[in-house]
C-alpha cells in the first residue's frame, strides 16, 4: 500500500477478528461499532474516532444501522514510536477540529480527488494524533489527583485491563500512576507552602493526605527536604 486508502463503510453484526500491516482510522458517521484488542473493549460511537495501530489484532461488529469513514494508512506513513505509545489502540474525543476534519475527507472522497490529496490532508492532521494523545485517565488524575483513585477506575477509563494498564502508564508516563499522583500532590503543596500560611497538616489534607506525616514522608523523597524546611527556605 503506497497511499491512503479512504472510503465509506458498514459493518455487520458479524463478530469478525483480524490484523493488518497497516494503521486504521474509524471516524464516525453514524451507529455504534463494536471493538476489542488484545488491551481494550469498547463501543465506538458518534462523538468518538479510534485508531487502530499497525499489526494490532482487533475483533469488531456493528449494531444497527451504522457507517464509518475508515481511512487506512500505510504504516510507512506513521511514526513507530507514536504507535507503540497507542498499544490496543487509542480513542479520541470526536470534537469540532475531528469535525472539520471528517468534513474535508468527505468532500475529497465524494468529488473523487486523487489519493495523493488524501495524503496531504492526513500529513496535516497526523499532529492531532501525535499530540492530541493526552489520556484520559491521565486527564482524570490531573483533575482528581487530590482525591482517592484506584487503578480499577484509571483502567475502566482506558477501556484496559487492570493488569495491563500499570505497564502501559509506565511506558507512557515513565512513572507509575501512584508517581504520578504524588508528584502532582507534591507540586501543589509547594504552591501552598510558598503563597499561603496554612498549616502543614491543613496543606497535606488539601493535597489528599489526611496526615501531616504521610506528606512529609512523600515531599521529603522528592524534594530532599522536609514542607517545614521547604517553607523557610523558600520565604527567605
Amino acid at each position: 500500500m503506497k497511499g491512503i486508502n479512504c472510503e465509506r463503510r458498514i459493518y455487520t453484526d458479524k463478530l469478525n477478528t483480524h490484523s493488518h500491516s497497516f494503521a486504521q482510522l474509524i471516524l464516525p458517521l453514524e451507529g455504534m461499532l463494536y471493538i476489542e484488542t488484545k488491551y481494550k473493549e469498547l463501543m465506538l460511537d458518534e462523538d468518538h474516532l479510534f485508531l487502530v495501530p499497525p499489526d494490532s489484532e482487533h475483533t469488531f461488529k456493528a449494531h444497527k444501522s451504522n457507517e464509518f469513514l475508515v481511512l487506512d494508512i500505510p504504516d510507512h506513513m506513521v511514526i513507530k514510536n507514536h504507535m507503540d505509545k497507542m498499544a490496543g489502540g487509542s480513542k479520541f474525543v470526536f470534537d469540532d477540529k475531528w469535525k472539520a476534519v471528517r468534513f474535508l475527507l468527505l468532500n475529497e472522497i465524494d468529488n473523487k480527488k486523487s489519493s495523493s490529496s488524501i495524503n496531504n490532508l492526513f500529513n496535516y492532521f497526523y499532529d492531532f494524533i501525535a499530540n492530541d494523545n493526552i489520556s484520559d485517565s491521565v486527564k482524570y488524575i490531573n483533575e482528581h489527583f487530590t482525591e482517592d483513585i484506584d487503578l480499577k477506575t484509571l483502567a475502566e477509563i482506558e477501556h484496559y485491563n487492570i493488569n495491563y494498564y500499570s505497564e502501559w502508564f509506565k511506558k507512557n508516563m515513565n512513572v507509575s500512576p501512584k508517581e504520578y499522583i504524588q508528584k502532582l500532590r507534591v507540586k501543589k503543596a509547594k504552591k501552598l507552602l510558598m503563597n499561603s500560611d496554612f498549616t502543614i497538616l491543613q496543606i497535606a489534607q488539601m493535597v489528599g493526605y489526611n496526615h501531616n506525616s504521610s506528606l512529609t514522608r512523600i515531599f521529603k523523597d522528592l524534594e530532599k527536604v522536609t514542607p517545614a524546611d521547604y517553607r523557610k527556605r523558600i520565604r527567605k
